[in-house]
């Protein structure tokens, strides 16, 4: 089969095309070319587009053809989205209509999966945990409303446009190659560069006591994948693990398993506007409409991680 991703280069996106690719697919991708491409795509496989460009994202469908499509180009960056709210409603709202009114203008009958963030539920009270995927949205920073935005427009173009959209709403996730600005990869960095004598023995934090629902970014990718085959039009999935983790608590595992000593330091810089709490969700329904679960333990992934900054920083 033959397969589009935009933000072809991006974190998840590059363990999906390897995924993808180990399931013997030809892979294509979009990029806007900020950024080195990570997968082993053929160089023509891969077009340079912004999501801004309806007419140039049509001609990639048309030359692709593409049994499906997976959506992960965009703003990811909580802090950028604060720095630059008026490009991310842009990237993530205005980029992901761009992607609907193309791949119809190109005449593909191809299935979107468009990727979503968990952020888009925002303040959920401890009583409604898990979330399902039934919440109303309450979100609270640029990106998760820029989020919310575009997963409603991709359930109206389901509806009302004929668009074969599949949602996934992924929580957070880490794994190897993920960009610093992401919390377990900076605690990863930082402990790492310790080990290396690049940095005094101190970790820089911001806030440790919030509760996420991590996953290890192959289980992630591995959902859209299922998703594609499986999902039903116009529904949304929550792609997660279950279970909360605080953020203290992924640090500390971190520091047991490289074994360094260190000074763990809070830092105003390190803190955001505003945070969630807790924020915990239950993938019920992915696991009933696909059978997916989550493979990686959670352990191998820290270990993944840190290696994967070993091997960055030598």
């Amino acid at each position: 089969m033959r397969f589009l991703i935009t933000g072809i280069t991006g974190f998840a996106a590059t363990h999906l095309a390897h995924r993808l690719q180990t399931d013997g697919h030809a892979v294509f991708g979009t990029t806007r070319g900020a950024a080195p491409l990570q997968a082993p795509i053929p160089p023509d496989h891969v077009s340079s587009v912004q999501l801004s460009d309806r007419a140039g994202l049509t001609d990639v469908v048309r030359r692709v053809h593409p049994d499906a499509v997976f959506h992960l180009a965009g703003v990811t960056s909580v802090p950028a989205a604060f720095k630059d709210p008026d490009e991310t409603y842009r990237a993530n709202l205005l980029g992901s209509l761009n992607l609907f009114a193309a791949i119809r203008a190109a005449g593909a009958p191809c299935r979107i999966v468009w990727v979503g963030s968990c952020d888009a539920y925002g303040l959920v009270a401890e009583d409604a945990l898990p979330v399902t995927e039934d919440h109303p949205f309450r979100p609270l920073t640029p990106y998760a409303v820029s989020k919310a935005a575009a997963d409603l427009a991709a359930f109206q173009w389901s509806r009302t446009e004929g668009v074969d959209v599949v949602r996934v709403r992924p929580f957070n996730h880490t794994g190897p190659g993920q960009a610093p600005h992401f919390v377990c990869a900076d605690f990863a960095r930082q402990i790492v560069e310790i080990e290396r004598g690049r940095r005094p023995a101190r970790v820089d934090v911001g806030n440790l006591e919030g509760v996420r629902d991590f996953s290890d970014v192959r289980d992630i990718v591995g959902a859209y994948v299922l998703g594609s085959e499986r999902g039903v039009a116009g529904e949304a999935y929550n792609v997660c693990s279950g279970s909360g983790r605080t953020i203290r608590s992924v640090l500390d595992a971190l520091i047991r398993i490289s074994g360094v000593q260190v000074e763990v330091s809070v830092r105003p810089e390190k803190q955001r506007p505003v945070e969630v709490p807790v924020l915990i969700g239950s993938a019920a329904k992915l696991q009933r409409a696909t059978g997916w679960s989550p493979v990686v333990n959670w352990e191998q992934t820290l270990r993944d991680l840190l290696d994967d900054w070993r091997a960055r920083i030598s």
